[in-house]
């Protein structure tokens, strides 16, 4: 991560600061001089993250936030483990499955939504119609030890389908927006056909008329901290004030988000950002929303969420060593779930924007 975070002289900082207040200089002229730069890699831009874009919420906190779509999440944690990336959105699976299992020194700082709108969807004009339609099938994952393979699994087992049992097969095809339009064209590549796939938002609301939710995971198991956003070891040492501003951008967003107020615009950047027409973007709204399976509020942890993460892997023995899962999801510094920098946001926003007020309570999972 040496080269991807550049920090500029405090000077520029303070220069920028005045030219946006006097207005005597161009505001893309000033942010090229002052911001700190930070690369992304995620499957998809969430609800949160898309309004941070659009609504200048990252350039003012002085960043420059580049997003990099990542196509599986084998490429996504190569990337984010050679430098290329200094933050990414990703399961919160996968950042426990490369602790316990490679010692890989990643923690994560935030949550990024409740559930996502997790669903196992299939491709009816197949002929699948229900999860029981899907014995003998190949199911397209991203990796065979993916937290999605957890969840599909929890699923099909409830069902009385076992993937150890040579019920049903894996397809491994990668991230989820290859799954989503191979599903969407009932074929793979190779031209095998495309049963169905693990899902979530915003790709749930963008679905055609051939695609139905055969099972919702939220049925099975509740809360579950799908998403987060994690760092190495090595970033949180170099660039902590950073990932602080970083996480400030992200929660106002956020409320700005659960601001009903601001409909309109959210709608408005949806439409833009997404490239969807307005129905589809009400749709994702409404997901991005949904008390469940959407955003966190504040991108604020589930305690019993992370919890469940761990047994559910768990259970489907997914570690290489038993786990202490209280111990485990504990907040830590450096350990699987670090709160330093979102306390430091939050905290923070709550003095400049007095927000206290609106939030007691609601400490459980993050501090």
């Amino acid at each position: 991560m040496k080269h991807s975070l550049s920090y500029f002289p405090a000077l520029f900082c303070s220069l920028f600061l005045s030219a946006l207040l006097m207005g005597s200089i161009g505001q893309n002229d000033a942010v090229a001089q002052s911001c700190t730069t930070i690369q992304y890699g995620s499957f998809f831009r969430d609800a949160s993250y898309l309004i941070a874009e659009r609504e200048g919420f990252f350039t003012k906190e002085g960043l420059c936030v580049n997003y990099n779509q990542v196509k599986s999440s084998v490429q996504q944690f190569d990337d984010f483990l050679a430098g290329k990336f200094d933050i990414i959105a990703t399961a919160v699976d996968n950042v426990s499955n490369r602790i316990v299992n490679k010692n890989l020194p990643i923690s994560i700082i935030s949550a990024a939504d409740k559930g996502a709108d997790f669903v196992l969807a299939v491709n009816t004009s197949l002929g699948i119609h229900s999860v029981a339609d899907l014995r003998g099938k190949a199911i397209m994952v991203d990796a065979p030890d993916s937290g999605f393979v957890f969840a599909l699994r929890k699923i099909m087992a409830a069902n009385g389908l076992y993937y150890e049992k040579g019920d049903f097969t894996y397809q491994l095809i990668g991230g989820t927006s290859l799954r989503f339009n191979y599903l969407q064209d009932g074929k793979i590549p190779s031209g095998e056909p495309a049963y169905a796939t693990m899902l979530i938002y915003p790709f749930t609301a963008r679905a055609s008329s051939s695609i139905a939710v055969a099972a919702r995971f939220s049925d099975y198991i509740a809360p579950y901290q799908t998403n987060g956003l994690a760092v190495t070891h090595d970033g949180a040492a170099k660039n902590g004030k950073a990932y602080t501003a970083f996480l400030r951008a992200y929660i106002k967003a956020g409320r700005f988000l659960f601001d009903p107020a601001n409909h309109d615009k959210i709608i408005a950047d949806m439409v833009a950002g997404y490239g969807v027409s307005t129905t589809v973007a009400e749709a994702e709204l409404k997901a991005a929303l949904d008390p469940v399976s959407g955003q966190n509020v504040d991108a604020r942890m589930s305690k019993k969420g992370l919890y469940n993460v761990i047994s559910l892997r768990q259970e489907f023995n997914g570690f290489s060593q038993p786990v202490d899962i209280k111990k485990f999801i504990k907040p830590a510094k450096n350990g699987f779930y670090d709160n330093t920098f979102w306390k430091a946001a939050y905290h923070s926003l709550d003095d400049e924007d007095d927000h206290e007020g609106d939030h007691q309570g609601e400490h459980e999972g993050n501090d």
